[in-house]
């Protein structure tokens, strides 16, 4: 949920087109210097790409990055009143980026709130392909409670966001989203242009939110991913954001739990320095047990 959605001011890196698994997913990628492994990073509702241009930059500091990025565009989904419309925004989007991580041969993952969702349903399917997941603040509110009561987060998206959606009230949901991952009256504050940008978007929003709130993902199911996981969420996020982000990290074999001090949701453009050191940390390798 970025004030830089429909932004065209902001310099463009390289792109391309890529067939994955029969979808034409648009990537940029960033350079970086021969042999280094590639990162694939997955932005979240309402953002782009171009949420991850600042991180690319602060890689290639010294003008030969040792981490590549490749960044998708999440693509278009059918419009919902089509036969070929998704049910599932996670169903769409896991076939073309299994393929996509295959083109890449990346091992390395990197999500941001519903990206970040998706990158851990992938990463549970794959764990054999994987070295390194980096989840922002995903969106896996059954974390918080148990199973067979629906948390109130749950309850509040159903009501507040889901509804409207599903009635079509596009404006009142994107509104009361925005404002939720930002500051109460950010959405009024947005210029036209960028209100108009998010709306045409409205319908791969809505599911990608329906994905949040029917997230099966378990504590005994994270128990059993043996991957080093970096788990990042920002000082004034939501209270509940924080509380899956401790929820992961708890029930994670391998985790690392970073508070970045000063921002909320939307940490990875002003965060960019401090994400790069960390992304260029020494990974420590997972302990074989007793």
């Amino acid at each position: 949920m970025s004030g830089d959605a429909g932004r065209t001011d902001l310099p463009r890196l390289p792109a391309q087109r890529l067939d994955c698994a029969g979808v034409a997913v648009e990537v940029w990628r960033s350079e970086a210097r021969a042999g280094a492994p590639t990162l694939v990073c997955l932005h979240g509702s309402a953002d782009s790409s171009a949420a991850f241009r600042p991180l690319a930059a602060a890689l290639a500091t010294d003008g030969q990055a040792a981490l590549a990025i490749v960044a998708p565009q999440l693509p278009p989904l059918a419009p919902p009143q089509t036969a070929s419309a998704p049910s599932s925004a996670l169903d769409y989007d896991l076939p073309w980026l299994d393929a996509l991580m295959e083109q890449t041969a990346a091992r390395q993952l990197f999500g941001h709130s519903y990206g970040a969702l998706l990158a851990l349903r992938w990463a549970l399917r794959r764990p054999e392909r994987l070295d390194r997941l980096i989840l922002g603040e995903p969106i896996c509110w059954r974390l918080l409670e148990d199973p067979a009561t629906p948390p109130a987060q749950i309850r509040l998206l159903e009501a507040q966001c889901l509804q409207p959606f599903a009635a079509g009230e596009h404006e009142e949901a994107m509104a009361w989203l925005v404002d939720y991952w930002n500051r109460p009256g950010f959405w009024r504050d947005l210029a036209p242009r960028v209100q108009t940008a998010l709306l045409a978007g409205a319908g791969r929003t809505s599911l990608e939110v329906r994905s949040g709130s029917q997230d099966q993902t378990t504590k005994s199911e994270l128990s059993c991913f043996d991957v080093q996981t970096l788990v990042v969420f920002g000082e004034e996020t939501t209270v509940e954001s924080q509380a899956v982000c401790a929820a992961l990290a708890a029930a994670l074999p391998h985790p690392s739990l970073v508070q970045l001090p000063g921002v909320g949701h939307q940490f990875l453009r002003p965060c960019a320095s401090t994400l790069a050191q960390l992304l260029l940390a020494p990974t420590p390798k997972p302990s074989a047990g007793p």
